[in-house]
């Protein structure tokens, strides 16, 4: 399976992961009203954007436990917690390269971008896993609840 599964990483195009809702908002979106969206949406991060689509930063779960958590007024902007993006992808870039650079600067969340740098949609560690699950779903579903568990003997009749 690593073969294959490293050859699929490999060659796919992040466009053809999963796509996943994406919540935009602007910068001056109050806190109160990205929280209220997350929540309703079920995601774990917004873009934050400029009216021409442009990437200005992005908000997720750890930013609310790290920046907002114990002194998190709802009426500021958005803009004023939200983390600068730092790291941006291609749609056309490949799976492996999401990964590495997921691993390298400890993200877990990565916005794409088109070719003309507007925003284009966010990728993270469950698209990944999504994705290899769909691929290989005998292997997933096999896996023992913890990694780390090894049967003494085997299971059946």
């Amino acid at each position: 399976m690593s073969s294959r599964l490293e050859k699929l990483l490999k060659e796919l195009p992040i466009r053809d992961l999963p796509q996943r809702t994406v919540c935009r908002v602007a910068p001056s979106t109050l806190l109160g009203e990205v929280y209220r969206l997350l929540e309703e949406t079920h995601s774990v991060a917004v873009l934050v954007c400029d009216e021409e689509g442009r990437l200005l930063g992005i908000f997720t779960e750890r930013d609310i436990l790290q920046r907002t958590a114990l002194e998190g007024d709802p009426e500021t902007p958005i803009e004023q917690v939200m983390t600068q993006v730092a790291v941006t992808l291609g749609a056309d870039q490949r799976v492996s390269d999401l990964i590495r650079t997921m691993t390298e600067k400890g993200v877990r969340h990565i916005p794409l971008l088109d070719s003309e740098g507007r925003e284009a949609g966010m990728v993270g560690g469950r698209d990944i896993l999504r994705l290899i699950s769909e691929h290989y779903p005998e292997t997933v579903l096999n896996l023992p609840p913890r990694l780390d568990q090894q049967m003494s003997r085997p299971e059946g009749g």
